[in-house]
């Protein structure tokens, strides 16, 4: 009996726990990926969290950031779904890599219980979204956007979606997060908050 309640209690430990992030590398290098490379990326870029309350789920998330190394297996990917010829696909490469250089971008589908909680772009939002680093230094988003992708599309490239949910793409400018003193990729971590007085959520990439 004791040992069975002991199982239980270690059970009970495990399941509340706080999952251990998985390691992921933010560097430019470049690895060589093919087009059936990128939903494993993909996934391996992807955190996902939910938050259940009385009222049913208050938030939940699939946090996709888009570093050098998603953009990389996107690339590929893309120029095998719309055949793009040598000069189009260098065009996406250089506009790919300029883009994860000058900002963090997070792709979000969320939902909740309550359609009208779901407003994270919205000045008047209870939501505040924030990106943190390793050291703790917190960063406001430029611009959250609410895009209207293509059902086939997005079906494609960001299938972490339900008919429930509601798409966002979340912009941090690095121009803005250097001279505010941001550390960013550099400290090791970087923490894509999403918190309101009903709950927050807290999305990690870590390196190794």
């Amino acid at each position: 009996m004791r040992a069975a309640r002991c199982a239980v209690l270690l059970l009970l430990a495990t399941g509340c726990a706080a999952p251990v992030p998985r390691m992921v590398d933010f560097s430019e290098t470049r690895r060589g990926y093919g087009p059936n490379d990128y939903d494993r990326v993909r996934k391996s870029w992807t955190r996902h969290a939910k938050v259940v309350e009385d009222v049913g789920t208050v938030i939940e998330m699939w946090g996709l950031y888009k570093s050098w190394e998603f953009r990389e297996a996107y690339i590929e990917r893309y120029a095998k779904v719309y055949s793009l010829n040598e000069a189009e696909r260098k065009s996406l490469y250089a506009a790919q890599l300029e883009a994860s250089r000058q900002t963090y971008e997070f792709h979000v589908p969320a939902q909740t219980t309550n359609y009208k909680w779901n407003d994270l772009e919205k000045a008047t939002s209870a939501w505040k979204v924030s990106l943190l680093d390793g050291s703790g230094a917190e960063l406001a988003p430029r611009r959250i956007e609410v895009p209207r992708l293509p059902e086939l599309y997005e079906a494609t490239f960001f299938p972490d979606r339900t008919e429930f949910s509601r798409t966002y793409v979340i912009r941090f400018d690095r121009a803005e997060a250097e001279a505010a003193g941001f550390g960013g990729q550099g400290t090791g971590r970087i923490v894509l908050r999403v918190a309101s007085p009903m709950a927050r959520v807290e999305l990690i990439w870590q390196s190794r």
